[in-house]
């Protein structure tokens, strides 16, 4: 789970970036998990507690960042005050603000009728193997069948719905996942050379190959 996953859908789902965008524009929705940076463990972990509050306790700074330690999960971007142009980390300041936000997008999130959503999770972001995680973490944002099966099966149970309602879309690549190969709503993106945006080529096909789907049911 990474920022890439969200940057990549704003840049598809506005018109001005791509060719037959507005027609699904109306789908794609700033989502709780957005901008954040963690195993795919830690959005289980969060669904099957109800997406809990955290306070300022559960908020420590780790590799220069906001990190949830009980759910193992970055606050990549947030947590922030801008002085003098310049963005600086500042968890005090900012927490009761980050609370409501969390409490915000959650209500959104748990509004949304899973029948009518395509769940996106990507582990293709250069970065994690860089920046976020070390050589002995790199399994963390390895995806397997198993730890995918549990993801939609925790959405499930959070929406209250049957297995066969989630469409979980999976963007990996072939040397970070396992198990995959055959499954359906699934990606495999080749290595690109951006920091942590990815491939607009990649991406850009993937879409294609999304909407065209969205457009065959409809």
């Amino acid at each position: 789970m990474s920022c890439q996953t969200a940057h990549q859908l704003r840049r598809l789902a506005d018109p001005e970036n791509r060719p037959g965008a507005a027609s699904v524009e109306s789908q794609v929705h700033s989502g709780i998990f957005d901008w954040l940076i963690c195993p795919p463990q830690s959005v289980i972990s969060l669904l099957n507690n109800d997406i809990p509050d955290f306070n300022r306790e559960n908020i420590r700074v780790h590799k220069e960042r906001p990190y949830w330690e009980h759910y193992n999960l970055f606050f990549w971007h947030n947590f922030t005050v801008t002085r003098n142009q310049i963005r600086q980390l500042n968890i005090d300041e900012t927490i009761d603000k980050e609370m409501k936000r969390w409490s915000h997008l959650r209500t959104r999130f748990s509004e949304l009728d899973p029948h009518k959503t395509i769940f996106v999770v990507s582990n293709t972001q250069n970065n994690l193997a860089t920046e976020v995680y070390d050589e002995p973490e790199y399994d963390q944002f390895q995806f397997t069948i198993d730890i995918i099966e549990q993801l939609e099966h925790s959405l499930a149970k959070y929406f209250g719905t049957s297995l066969d309602s989630i469409q979980l879309e999976v963007v990996t690549r072939k040397n970070r996942s396992c198990g995959l190969q055959g499954r359906n709503l699934t990606s495999f993106f080749p290595i690109d050379q951006n920091e942590w945006k990815g491939s607009k080529e990649s991406w850009n096909f993937w879409w294609e190959k999304l909407t065209q789907r969205i457009a065959a049911v409809d």
